[in-house]
């Protein structure tokens, strides 16, 4: 029986071109993921219109995404309100009948240490 006449190149060639397939589909899985992610979280915990961003902490590629986020704003709108605009939109997106999808989702609202208007806290965790 005859044996195949393959050069060492050759193998070479095949195995990286498989290795870089191989980061190629695994890439396009964590950014199809990643997107999934985010448009998940805004839905169900939809960052507060005015609000001024203080604090993100998040431990994957960026906040509101995959992996966990704690996010936190400011609002001179008192507590009330701001709860309100959240189970509004809650109300909203289970009318809509759109499930959570990947992620997980939370918010609280606390007041403001120094003067009027709210902490709001968005909890979020997908892919973990």
């Amino acid at each position: 029986m005859k044996e195949p006449n393959q050069k060492p190149a050759s193998i070479l060639r095949v195995a990286f071109i498989l290795i870089l397939v191989s980061f190629i589909v695994i890439g396009a899985i964590l950014l199809a993921a990643d997107l999934r992610c985010r448009a998940d979280i805004e839905a169900y915990a939809p960052l507060y219109p005015n609000a001024e961003a203080v604090e993100a902490i998040y431990d994957m590629f960026r906040p509101r995404a995959l992996g966990r986020t704690t996010f936190v704003m400011e609002s001179p709108d008192d507590i009330e309100m701001v709860k309100q605009f959240y189970r509004d939109n809650i109300l909203a997106v289970l009318d809509a009948e759109r499930t959570r999808g990947l992620a997980s989702t939370d918010w609280r609202v606390q007041p403001l240490e120094d003067g009027p208007g709210s902490r709001i806290i968005l909890i979020s965790a997908c892919g973990t």
